[in-house]
């Protein structure tokens, strides 16, 4: 049965990632995407998250990104658990000049606020602002003719923060940071 279970994934796989049976736009002006982040490292700390965004391209080599992520999560202190609501917004820059595809280099700044609430030791103050920068570098492909996966990597830099609960640094994930997300043709 495992056998079996592993073999349709990989048929599967095959099928979407296919590049003989893409048949894509040749030029991509606007894009819906799925950050996958923010359910994973939810998902990881007993919680969940949601992460969206919405891209266009406004010249010919440049685009802007919005982003939204929201986790509600289980800390490291007993029964404290954190929601967190994250906003950012990117530029862009696409090399090749192909819409919103291929390689781009990208910088973007971001905030992360976050609640701390719950029966245990919670601080004082159970509110946390991060700010934060990131320059990022992807690569998108395209799969089928209504979306694509994108790549990327990155460094995220904190720059201004409140920490209140000091171990909330395990959680935003500052430094190396690697990415696949899901985007839809619009």
């Amino acid at each position: 049965m495992i056998k079996m279970n592993r073999m349709t994934v990989l048929l599967f796989a095959l099928f979407f990632l296919s590049p003989s049976l893409s048949h894509a736009q040749t030029e991509i002006n606007h894009l819906l995407s799925l950050d996958l982040a923010y359910p994973i490292i939810g998902l990881l700390n007993k919680g969940w998250g949601i992460g969206i965004g919405y891209e266009e391209k406004i010249r010919a080599f440049l685009s802007v990104k919005g982003t939204f992520g929201h986790m509600t999560f289980l800390t490291g202190v007993e029964d404290m658990y954190c929601t967190s609501v994250n906003i950012s917004l990117f530029v862009n820059y696409y090399p090749f000049g192909e819409g919103l595809n291929k390689l781009y280099i990208g910088l973007g700044n971001g905030t992360d606020f976050m609640h701390y609430f719950g029966g245990g030791k919670i601080p004082p103050d159970t509110k946390d602002v991060l700010i934060f920068i990131t320059p990022r570098i992807g690569w998108k492909f395209i799969i089928k003719k209504y979306g694509m996966i994108d790549l990327s990597a990155g460094y995220k830099l904190v720059f201004a923060d409140g920490y209140n609960y000091r171990e909330i640094k395990d959680y935003t994930y500052a430094g190396l940071q690697f990415g696949l997300g899901f985007k839809l043709f619009l």
